[in-house]
C-alpha cells in the first residue's frame, strides 16, 4: 500500500501496500528533465551528474517569501529614485542572485511571512491581500485567525480576485471566521468561476437536535483547541531543534578548548623537564592553562545548562504531544457522536453518497448526469433512523442495509429521464423520500473520438483552446531504507504511454527518483512553463503522514525511516505550484496528499445541458486557473497491488483515459474511477475511497482540468 502514518512494514494478505514508518513533511512534487518522449527512460539515478547534492544545496530549491531590493530609476535628466521593495515567491537560490531578502529557518512563523506581504496588502494589491488571508487561515505556528483571514480575502475578492473569493467562500461554508452560510459559499464560488452555469454542491445542514447542535459546537472547539496545542507544540519542536544544535555546537567548541588545554599541560610538562627553559617563560605557560581550565569549566557549564534546557523541554514537548494524542481523541469520539443516529422521535435521514447530486434548471429538481449511455447505475447511500429503520425501498424494491447503515444497489435504465425515489420507514411508521433524476445521454457520434465518455465526444473539438499540455509522471519502486514496492514504476511508465500516445502530452518520466531529482525537475517545470500551458504531476510511491501536524509527504527512494531530512512534504509542493504559471495542473497522488479544500468549490456543468452547450462552457473554464488533486485514498492505507500489473487506483485511471473519447474532465474522471476503485479495495478487505478536490493555497481560482484526446481508441 501507499500509505500515510503506520508502521514501517504493513502487512495485507492478500494486498500490500504503499507506505512508510511516521515522522514528518504536504508533499512535493517533480523531477529531473530525463526521458522526454523517448520509449522507457533509464532511472533518474542514472541521468544525473556524478555529483553529491548536500540537503543545504537541495533547500535553495525550495520557495520562500522573498524581497528583492527596489529598483534605481532615473527621472528627466537629473533625478533618480529608487522604487520600492518588490515580494515575490520564488526559489532561495533565484532569491539570493536577485539580491533579495528572505528568512531561511523561521518560515513556520506567521511574522516573518506578514512582514513580507502585509504592507503590500494594506496598499491595495489583492494577490498581496490574499497572501495574507492565507498566513491567518493556516496559522503558521500559531492558532489560525479565521475572521482576519476573512476580512483580507473580502478586500481581495471585491476588487475581483478570484482566488480569494474561493477562500472566502470555503470560509462562509465550513463556518469559519464567519456565520456558517452556505447562500454566501455559492455566491462567492460562482463569482470566483465567473460563470452562472456552474453548480456548486454547497453542503445545507439538515435540522438537527439541540443535543446534535451542542455536540457539534463541542467538536469546533476541542477542534480549536487542538489546533493551539499542534501550534505550541511545532513551536516546542523548533525550540528544540535550535537547542539540539545549540549543545552541538557547544559540545565541538569544548571539545576542542579540552584538546587545546591537554596539549598546553603537554608542553609545560616538557618545559619543566627542560633545563634551558625560563622561570618567567614557566609562569607564562601556567597562566595560559590557568585561563583555558577556566573557560573549560564555563563551557562545561553551559553544556550543563544546555542539557538540562533541552531535558525541560523535550518533557514540554512529551506533554504537549500526549496533550494532543487526548484532544485527537476525544475530538473523535464526540464526533462519532454527532454521527449517531437520529433522535428515536426524527424521521430516517437518507443520504446519498455515490454518484453525487447536482442542482438542474428546473427549481427544486436534483439529477445524476451521466456522460455516457449506461443500462444501470450503481447507487451508494446511508440511511439512518433513531427508531429503528424497518424497510428501505428504491423504485418500489427492497434494498439490504447492512450493519454500518449503508446501502449499496444498481438502478436499471431504460430511458434518458429515469425517475428514481429512494423510501425509508422507521419502525414508529415515520417515512422519508428521496427523489432526483438519472439524466442517460442519447449514444454519441464516434467523430471525435472512439469510445464513450468525455463531453462533446461527437463534436469537434477546437484543441487550440486548451493550451499545451506538460506532463511529470514519477514512479518509485526501488528504497534504499523502506520496503521497495511492486507497481508503481509499472503504474508511472503506463501512465505515461496513455498520455504521450493517446493526449498528446509532452511526457517527463522520472522512475526511482531522489529528492534531488524530484525538487530539481518541479523546479525545472517552474522556470519553463508558462499560462499557456497544461501540468499533470502523477506520483506513485510511498508516503507518509505526520498525525501530529496532519502534514502529508511523498517519500523519494532516498527517504530514511527514521529521519525526515529527504521527504518532501505536501507544504513545500503546494508552494513551488503557488509559483507556477501555468494554466491548468492537476496532481495524481497514488499515496497520501492531505490540505485540500472541500469539495464542493469545484464547480459543475449543470445537468441537462446539450453538447453543444457544454462544449462551449468547457472552453471558458480551459482558460481558467486551476490547481487540483486526485488522491487514490483518504489518510487510510492505499493499495499497491491486487495481484495484477498495476495498483488498483493506476489500473482505473488508465482504463478510463484509454476509453474516452473527446473532452474529459477531472471531476467526470473521477466520478467514474471512484467506484472501481472502492469495489476493487472492498474484494480484499481494504477501505480504500479517491478524493477529488481543490489544492488548498496553490493559487486555485475556478474551472476544472480537462483531458482532449488526440487519437482515436
Amino acid at each position: 500500500m501507499r500509505k500515510k502514518r503506520r508502521p514501517l512494514i504493513t502487512r495485507f494478505a492478500q494486498a500490500p501496500s504503499r507506505s512508510t514508518p511516521a515522522l514528518v513533511l504536504v508533499g512535493t512534487l517533480l523531477c529531473l528533465a530525463a526521458g522526454l518522449d523517448s520509449g522507457d527512460p533509464a532511472p533518474a539515478a542514472a541521468q544525473q551528474p556524478q555529483q553529491v547534492q548536500t540537503a543545504a544545496n537541495i533547500d535553495e530549491m525550495l520557495i520562500v517569501d522573498c524581497l528583492l531590493p527596489g529598483q534605481i530609476r532615473r527621472l528627466g535628466r537629473q533625478a533618480t529614485f529608487m522604487t520600492s521593495r518588490r515580494a515575490i515567491k520564488t526559489t532561495a537560490r533565484d532569491c539570493e542572485i536577485r539580491g533579495g531578502e528572505y528568512a531561511a529557518y523561521d518560515r513556520a512563523d506567521y511574522k516573518t511571512a506578514l512582514k513580507v506581504w502585509e504592507p503590500l496588502g494594506r496598499g491595495g494589491d489583492p494577490a498581496a491581500q490574499t497572501y495574507v488571508g492565507e498566513i491567518y487561515e493556516k496559522g503558521l505556528g500559531v492558532p489560525p485567525d479565521y475572521a482576519a483571514a476573512a476580512q483580507w480575502y473580502r478586500r481581495a475578492a471585491e476588487q475581483g480576485f478570484s482566488r480569494a473569493a474561493i477562500n472566502l467562500g470555503s470560509l462562509y461554508e465550513r463556518g469559519l471566521g464567519v456565520p456558517r452560510d452556505p447562500q454566501q459559499a455559492l455566491n462567492w464560488y460562482r463569482r470566483a468561476s465567473g460563470l452562472s452555469d456552474l453548480n456548486f454542491a454547497v453542503a445545507t445542514p439538515a435540522p438537527v437536535s439541540g443535543e446534535v447542535e451542542r455536540l457539534r459546537k463541542e467538536v469546533e472547539e476541542l477542534r480549536r483547541q487542538l489546533q493551539a496545542k499542534q501550534a505550541e507544540f511545532e513551536r516546542t519542536q523548533r525550540e528544540l531543534d535550535g537547542l539540539r544544535r545549540s549543545l552541538e555546537q557547544r559540545r565541538s567548541a569544548t571539545d576542542v578548548e579540552r584538546d587545546d588545554l591537554a596539549r598546553l599541560r603537554r608542553e609545560l610538562e616538557d618545559a619543566r623537564g627542560n633545563a634551558q627553559t625560563a622561570t618567567g617563560e614557566l609562569r607564562d605557560r601556567e597562566r595560559a592553562i590557568a585561563e583555558r581550565e577556566a573557560r573549560l569549566a564555563a563551557k562545561d557549564r553551559e553544556l550543563s545548562d544546555l542539557r538540562q534546557a533541552l531535558a525541560r523541554r523535550e518533557q514540554e514537548a512529551a506533554g504537549q504531544r500526549a496533550e494532543i494524542e487526548r484532544l485527537r481523541k476525544r475530538e473523535g469520539e464526540t464526533s462519532a457522536s454527532v454521527r449517531r443516529p437520529a433522535a428515536p422521535d426524527a424521521p430516517p435521514v437518507i443520504e446519498l453518497i455515490d454518484p453525487d447530486l447536482v442542482a438542474t434548471r428546473d427549481i427544486g429538481v436534483r439529477a445524476v448526469p451521466l456522460r455516457a449511455p449506461m443500462a444501470s447505475v450503481p447507487l451508494v447511500g446511508r440511511v439512518t433512523a433513531g427508531g429503528g429503520l424497518k424497510s428501505l425501498t428504491i423504485n418500489g424494491r427492497e434494498a439490504a442495509v447492512d450493519s454500518d447503515s449503508l446501502f449499496k444497489t444498481q438502478v436499471p435504465i431504460t430511458k434518458e429521464r429515469e425517475e428514481v425515489r429512494i423510501v425509508a420507514i422507521d419502525r414508529g411508521g415515520r417515512k422519508s423520500t428521496l427523489d432526483f433524476l438519472i439524466l442517460n445521454r442519447a449514444p454519441q457520434s464516434k467523430a471525435g473520438g472512439g469510445g464513450p465518455g468525455g463531453a462533446a465526444a461527437g463534436h469537434h473539438v477546437n484543441r487550440s483552446a486548451f493550451g499545451t499540455y506538460h506532463a511529470l509522471v514519477i514512479g518509485n519502486n526501488d528504497y534504499r531504507q523502506l520496503r521497495p514496492l511492486q507497481t508503481a514504476v509499472n503504474d508511472a511508465k503506463e501512465l505515461a504511454r496513455v498520455l504521450r500516445d493517446d493526449y498528446g502530452f509532452q511526457v517527463t518520466l522520472l522512475l526511482n527518483a531522489t529528492r534531488y531529482d524530484i525538487l530539481s525537475a518541479l523546479n525545472t517545470l517552474r522556470e519553463k512553463l508558462t499560462e499557456k500551458d497544461n501540468l499533470l504531476l502523477y506520483y506513485a510511491g510511498h508516503g507518509e503522514l505526520d498525525k501530529i501536524n496532519q502534514r502529508g509527504h511523498w517519500l523519494p527512494i532516498d527517504a530514511e525511516p527514521k529521519s525526515s531530512a529527504n521527504w518532501i512534504s505536501n507544504v513545500a509542493i503546494t508552494d513551488i505550484l503557488n509559483a507556477m504559471n501555468v494554466r491548468q495542473l492537476l496532481v495524481m497522488a497514488d499515496s497520501c496528499y492531505a490540505g485540500t479544500l472541500t469539495r464542493s468549490s469545484v464547480g459543475d456543468l449543470e445537468a441537462g445541458m446539450s453538447e453543444g452547450e457544454r462544449l462551449k462552457l468547457i472552453e471558458l473554464l480551459a482558460q481558467k486557473r486551476s490547481r487540483m488533486v486526485m488522491t487514490s485514498g483518504g489518510v487510510e492505507p492505499v493499495i499497491d497491488s491486487a495481484g495484477g500489473p498495476h495498483s488498483v487506483f493506476a489500473q482505473s485511471v488508465i482504463d478510463v483515459l484509454r476509453t474516452t473519447a473527446g473532452v474529459l474532465s477531472g471531476q467526470e474522471l473521477f466520478r467514474l474511477l471512484r467506484l472501481r476503485v472502492v469495489a476493487a479495495a472492498q474484494r480484499v478487505d481494504i477501505s480504500q475511497v479517491p478524493e477529488y478536490a481543490p489544492i488548498k493555497f496553490a493559487g486555485h481560482e475556478s474551472g476544472d482540468f480537462f483531458f482532449v484526446r488526440t487519437v482515436t481508441n
